[in-house]
């Protein structure tokens, strides 16, 4: 009688697993995925985004339609809130914005007000090495020259990456800088600054070397230091801003150059089944061999650096982890 019953029960947790196994790989079917950039078309963001979009749909069951759209404001912060506070948590919808985002309610709680950790992780296309540079013609050619001559430096926002490491120029490396923020994205950063009504820009190697590859090849750019603790292999004579931190701000710059380490990572909103988010982490795996989305991330000389979702939920429970005393020096850093 025993052995009946234990029989019947494994037919019966067979059957519930299989038809737990067939609703979700039929979720999917008829669907949208929605990709969102948090910036506007051109830069780095909105690439990837598209590129994920060319080819992500392949590997979901069901093959959902795949729709990528902009949704701009304050650096990003405006999709990062949409996320954390609005967007369907059914699996439908996941989003790119500024990775400096993923430590900034660690650093202004009072502003940024979700839990990064919280959020869904799918996975990272690429790494992201911060470098703060100055238009050639203003003929500086060193961050040193900063400590007696300003310039103008334009950011999104006031919570992103662009703003944290132009800040970090100023309180770590002791640079004279007006930041002017509220730019829609890179792009019009970019253009400000070809207009000259900007000097510079604290953005993406990766972006700048693949959507902006003219300023590279001409040289129309002076690179003055990389907001990193290990330089990009490109840039070996470019200085590190961890070298201008004493002894006790090395933590405090590591916790702010942490997010770079997970660059350019798509997420989706808290609370997404278990059962969809392996899915969407297994297609994203996928994706980023997939021959259209490295022949669209080849031609516009974008790196492809993956980090997992299980990784990047394993650095954020690092990073908010540090010490109070870290945290709080982090903070006024980038006052």
């Amino acid at each position: 009688m025993l052995k009946h019953l234990k029989t019947l029960c494994l037919i019966l947790l067979c059957a519930l697993s299989s038809t737990s196994y067939a609703q979700t790989n039929d979720f999917y079917k008829g669907k949208t995925l929605e990709i969102i950039a948090g910036f506007s078309p051109g830069g780095g963001y909105d690439a990837y985004a598209r590129a994920l979009g060319s080819a992500i749909g392949r590997y979901i069951p069901g093959n959902p339609s795949i729709v990528v759209r902009n949704l701009t404001g304050a650096g990003s912060l405006r999709l990062a809130l949409y996320l954390a506070e609005a967007a369907p948590q059914d699996g439908t919808t996941i989003g790119i914005f500024d990775n400096g985002l993923m430590i900034a309610p660690l650093l202004k709680p009072d502003l940024v007000k979700f839990d990064a950790s919280k959020l869904s992780w799918i996975g990272s296309a690429a790494k992201d090495t911060q470098v703060c540079m100055v238009w050639k013609e203003l003929g500086i050619a060193s961050i040193n020259e900063l400590k007696t001559r300003e310039v103008t430096i334009g950011v999104t926002g006031i919570d992103d990456i662009r703003y944290m490491s132009t800040a970090m120029m100023r309180s770590v490396a002791g640079s004279k800088i007006k930041i002017v923020p509220g730019y829609p994205g890179s792009t019009d950063i970019r253009l400000a600054i070809e207009r000259h009504e900007l000097d510079g820009v604290c953005d993406s190697w990766q972006s700048v070397k693949s959507t902006k590859a003219e300023w590279v090849n001409d040289k129309k750019i002076n690179i003055l230091v990389q907001m990193v603790v290990n330089g990009h292999p490109d840039l070996p004579q470019v200085p590190k801003i961890i070298d201008f931190a004493d002894e006790k701000m090395k933590n405090a710059v590591s916790l702010l150059v942490s997010s770079g380490e997970a660059g350019r990572s798509f997420v989706g909103p808290p609370n997404i089944p278990k059962d969809r988010l392996k899915i969407l982490r297994e297609a994203f795996n996928q994706s980023i061999k997939d021959k259209d989305f490295l022949e669209l991330t080849s031609k516009a000389h974008l790196d492809v650096e993956p980090m997992s979702g299980e990784d990047i939920e394993k650095l954020l429970d690092r990073v908010y982890k540090m010490s109070a005393q870290d945290i709080t020096l982090a903070r006024k850093l980038i006052e």
